[in-house]
């Protein structure tokens, strides 16, 4: 009786939470977890640069990728701890290049000098000519190499490439630090000058290897007043296992923080989580050990169900499928009462930490869909989809189970969607759509994504559109994480090409449609869209440090990352780049043309702004945010 009672409340509570949908956004994918929400429309055009529809803005002193959970006045976010460096870490690089300048400037003139009177000077500088051209000779042997393996490549970055993996190259490098120190040392002798820049480089040198590394395992919990942008109160949660800062494929500082109006939970992706009154009392506070190899990419979002908080954490060491394990931890799914931070029960099946599980019903009961697979040798086996019970004597047991037979299963790195009548798996490689039953785990549909495919480009000579149908494509890879389904169609991104596809799930039929990569939005006239251009992006925080240790994510808005989530209000599509801007579909489109392009608004100014982050939708208001402010968006009269 105990159970039952159990599953009814649990299923009236999931229900009751989606009949609200409008009002709050009370965890990642809002009121029903599924990132699709309907209620009062936002507005469809806004802009920070321009100050269109922003209702306030407020700076954060670092960045943090989080979603933001709001309930009726409140507002909450996390942030990573605030990288505090002792000195300027700018003017301590610009002091160093002026040094290095400087020591060029005095090395011409003592070189020659040197050249005519010390032997020993020549015999080191002609073996460092000579290194140097022996160095040359192997970066342009292997790049020619590497060039008539595949010709579109670029030069200059199959020369970094070389000169840092090369054997020959890194063996020569070695001896050359050697020979400079030695050469050094005599020019040091022969002027006093020169040993104070020498001084000076090593001081500098000193004072950079000092700075804090840009890895850390510590968040800060914020509350915001949702309608002023007010701070409320912070709080602090440590973690144990290190990950960069404003990494693109998370960090530390990721997971969303769920809350009922009474009660706000945050969860620090390194290893920790709590419980706090929407005041900021403490409730409760626990700590996990995170797995740690490879890397952090940690794209699991908390759940509430009921009075569970899904989180995704390895086996304690008492569990007996640890026996299975080999030398890398597993991970599951783990219930944890939301009012005492215990664990009730662990998921049957194990769930790789890149995936995003997907919250949802069949026959009015909820259940969680989860994903196994993917890159840099996740452990977790059987690769594949299981769909998990979460209310009841069941929670945790798996219904069925799908393995896609692919060499490389990467369909696990995506928001697992799915609902009562389909479960969706993109395959790699050729690029193929698996569609399930959700009922059975059956797989009822494969669709070629490359055959037979449907482009709408831009064109620059014309200076416009071209659509072209039945074609052969190829050169497509998803950008994991972009995905979503609405209207009939799975949707996502398009790897470093701007582009948005949909696939249709009956019939197969796929369309691309290039999107600009940047927009300018003046104050008055038409708004003036670029395509097919880098938008390099700074990746600094409000403070001006710059605190990206990855340097892959400053190389424009469609770059290898995981972006935030799309969400769909109503029937809008929001899809967000990492440079910031806010491209809205429109889901009910014929045709995905340029018609089916509703919006493209921006979060901050070109080349300044930063973001892997997801729009949360409260009362027709929406809410996002930069790795330098958390922004709301609404409709305001002129």
């Amino acid at each position: 009786m105990t159970n039952v009672k159990s599953a009814l409340f649990l299923c009236t509570l999931f229900l009751t939470t989606s009949l609200n949908a409008g009002d709050n956004w009370p965890m990642a994918g809002g009121p029903d977890g599924t990132w699709k929400v309907e209620g009062p429309e936002p507005p469809l055009k806004f802009s920070v640069r321009t100050h269109r529809n922003i209702v306030w803005k407020t700076t954060l002193p670092e960045g943090g990728q989080s979603g933001i959970a709001v309930h009726n006045d409140l507002a909450f976010l996390t942030i990573m701890k605030p990288w505090e460096p002792q000195g300027n870490p700018d003017l301590l690089a610009v002091h160093k290049e002026d040094a290095e300048a400087d020591k060029l400037v005095q090395q011409e003139s003592i070189d020659k000098a040197l050249i005519r009177n010390n032997p020993a000077f020549q015999t080191l500088r002609t073996t460092f000519i000579n290194n140097e051209k022996q160095i040359e000779q192997y970066i342009v042997n292997r790049v020619q190499m590497l060039l008539e393996e595949d010709s579109s490549q670029n030069v200059q970055k199959l020369r970094e490439r070389v000169r840092r993996f090369h054997p020959k190259v890194k063996e020569l490098e070695i001896e050359q630090r050697r020979v400079t120190n030695q050469m050094d040392k005599i020019r040091a002798e022969h002027s006093q000058q020169y040993q104070r820049i020498l001084n000076l480089l090593a001081e500098l040198n000193q004072k950079i290897r000092n700075l804090p590394p840009l890895k850390g395992t510590d968040i800060v919990a914020y509350c915001l007043n949702a309608n002023t942008g007010d701070i409320l109160w912070s709080v602090p949660l440590k973690g144990s296992v290190e990950g960069p800062y404003n990494y693109g494929f998370s960090d530390s500082s990721s997971p969303t923080p769920i809350t009922d109006g009474k009660h706000v939970w945050f969860v620090n992706a390194s290893g920790s989580m709590g419980c706090w009154t929407v005041r900021g009392k403490l409730i409760w506070f626990r700590e996990w050990t995170p797995s740690a190899k490879a890397p952090f990419n940690k794209q699991f979002e908390p759940i509430l169900t009921g009075e569970w908080i899904l989180n995704v954490e390895p086996l304690p060491e008492s569990d007996p499928r640890k026996a299975k394990e080999g030398e890398r931890k597993w991970n599951y799914l783990r219930a944890i009462n939301k009012r005492t931070g215990k664990t009730d029960w662990i998921a049957e099946d194990a769930i790789t930490h890149y995936n995003t599980p997907i919250l949802g019903q069949l026959n009015n009961k909820p259940f969680i869909l989860q994903g196994r697979g993917g890159p840099h040798e996740v452990p977790e086996r059987p690769n594949g989809l299981s769909l998990t019970h979460v209310a009841g004597p069941k929670a945790g047991k798996a219904v069925w189970h799908w393995d896609p037979q692919e060499e490389i299963p990467f369909g696990a790195l995506a928001n697992q969607h799915w609902d009562s009548q389909y479960a969706y798996w993109l395959k790699t490689g050729q690029l193929k759509l698996a569609v399930l039953n959700a009922q059975t785990g059956k797989q009822i549909h494969e669709h070629d994504l490359f055959s037979q495919a449907t482009t709408t480009l831009w064109n620059k000579e014309v200076n416009g559109y071209e659509t072209q149908v039945k074609e052969s494509i190829g050169g497509v890879i998803d950008l994991r994480h972009t995905n979503i389904v609405a209207g009939g169609h799975f949707y996502f991104l398009v790897r470093d090409k701007w582009q948005v596809a949909r696939v249709n799930i009956e019939s197969g039929k796929t369309e691309f449609l290039e999107l600009p990569s940047q927009v300018d939005a003046p104050l008055r006239g038409a708004e003036k869209w670029t395509f097919g251009e880098v938008q390099p992006n700074d990746t600094r925080n409000s403070r001006g440090f710059d605190v990206a240790q990855d340097p892959r994510i400053k190389l424009g808005g469609f770059t290898k990352s995981f972006l935030g989530a799309p969400t769909v209000v109503n029937d809008r599509i929001y899809f967000t780049s990492m440079t910031g801007l806010v491209y809205i579909l429109d889901a009910n489109a014929e045709a995905l043309d340029a018609d089916a392009i509703l919006a493209v608004n921006d979060l901050g100014p070109i080349g300044q702004t930063w973001t892997v982050n997801s729009v949360s939708y409260a009362n027709g208001r929406l809410y996002h945010r930069t790795m330098k402010e958390v922004i709301c968006i609404g409709t305001i009269s002129p």
